[in-house]
């Protein structure tokens, strides 16, 4: 997958075994030095592989916490390659998920105003999802993705196998948007995603590349034309603003794509309270995401911090609070006019029907 982007075109390449395919993968990289970012957790399961293919470059180990990408610490990060001579001709690559992304791609965006990076994405929600878009983000204080730019890396190297070793968490946590954009398609791509959660084996190899390469395409339908995030973009937020709130309200006790799981059933219910959605649509969406739902018992959190995070929102315009609220498969419609009353009202019903107590 080629994409266009205002600020550089990349390349999405869907490549098995990868970490085996050292000289192929960099034959085609113009680079005096490598120097990479690796999730901690990553390098523990594939060490071996990964010293024959870092061999004796530069390599920086990073815990894969929402503390690690507060906007205070990335000064580390900074001084690691300032001390090791980095320069515009060299690459930083990545291996990890999507918060070592979003730590390297705020880097390489502002690093000498823009240096080349490349990702390798090694969960489910960084190859499905984040890995394309350009957004970078890193949190402030206990706000989540407050501060940001656009830069994409400049190829994204996409290996299925790093998702056999994910935790059932982290799965579901990329399933979150899996389902998310095949429900923001169409009936084509929601009767795919019907049939790729039908699966006895989700990661059976066919349907599973399947599924990925599906919503890529879909993400990529929405941000072309629109990759500054002002207008068709912002629909992607459904589930998030909700989602969102709840990560920074739990203290990051759910992970991102199980809490936009959480968030879309929040945003439906408040969607059926406001007559968009209909009874039976919303029956239907909720039966197929509260089989993902994770185990959170909702009542540790107050709906007063809900509100103050979700006032928060990059997103918000006005006095009132901002929402991605849907009617049906490919109908999601922004609203600004959300009152504290309601998301009070509405987590309270909500609450009651979450199936884990």
């Amino acid at each position: 997958m080629n994409i266009h982007s205002k600020i550089k075109d990349y390349s999405v390449e869907m490549v098995d075994d990868i970490l085996e395919k050292r000289q192929e993968i960099l034959a085609n990289l113009k680079f005096d030095r490598l120097f990479y970012f690796v999730d901690v957790n990553v390098y523990k399961i594939y060490e071996k592989k990964l010293k024959n293919f870092i061999d004796d470059d530069f390599l920086l180990m990073i815990d894969a916490q929402e503390k690690n990408k507060e906007y205070g610490n990335l000064v580390n990060y900074y001084k690691a390659l300032i001390e090791k001579g980095f320069t515009r001709n060299d690459i930083l690559v990545t291996v990890g998920g999507g918060i070592l992304q979003d730590i390297s791609g705020f880097i390489a965006s502002t690093l000498y105003r823009g240096v080349k990076w490349v990702f390798f994405p090694t969960t489910l929600l960084s190859q499905a999802d984040s890995c394309i878009g350009s957004k970078t983000s890193v949190n402030f204080g206990d706000s989540k993705n407050l501060i940001g730019t656009f830069y994409p890396p400049n190829s994204i190297f996409i290996d299925m196998g790093f998702c056999k070793t994910l935790s059932r968490q982290y799965f579901n946590s990329g399933l979150g948007e899996i389902i998310k954009f095949h429900l923001m398609s169409d009936k084509k791509r929601y009767a795919l995603l019907q049939k790729f959660l039908a699966s006895s084996n989700l990661q059976d190899e066919r349907l599973f590349k399947k599924i990925i390469w599906s919503t890529l395409q879909i993400k990529k339908s929405y941000f072309e034309g629109d990759e500054f995030d002002t207008d068709r973009r912002n629909l992607l937020n459904y589930g998030h603003c909700f989602g969102h709130a709840l990560e920074s309200a739990s203290n990051f006790a759910i992970c991102h794509g199980e809490a936009v799981l959480i968030g879309m059933g929040f945003a439906n219910l408040l969607s059926l309270k406001r007559r968009v959605m209909t009874q039976q649509k919303y029956e239907e969406f909720e039966q197929l995401l509260k089989r993902f739902y994770p185990r959170y018992d909702l009542s540790k959190t107050s709906v007063e911090s809900l509100v103050f995070y979700m006032k928060r929102d990059k997103k918000r315009v006005g006095k009132d609070l901002t929402m991605i609220i849907s009617e049906d498969v490919g109908k999601q419609y922004k609203v600004n006019n959300v009152t504290e009353l309601e998301i009070k009202e509405t987590y309270r019903e909500f609450k009651k029907i979450y199936p884990f107590p």
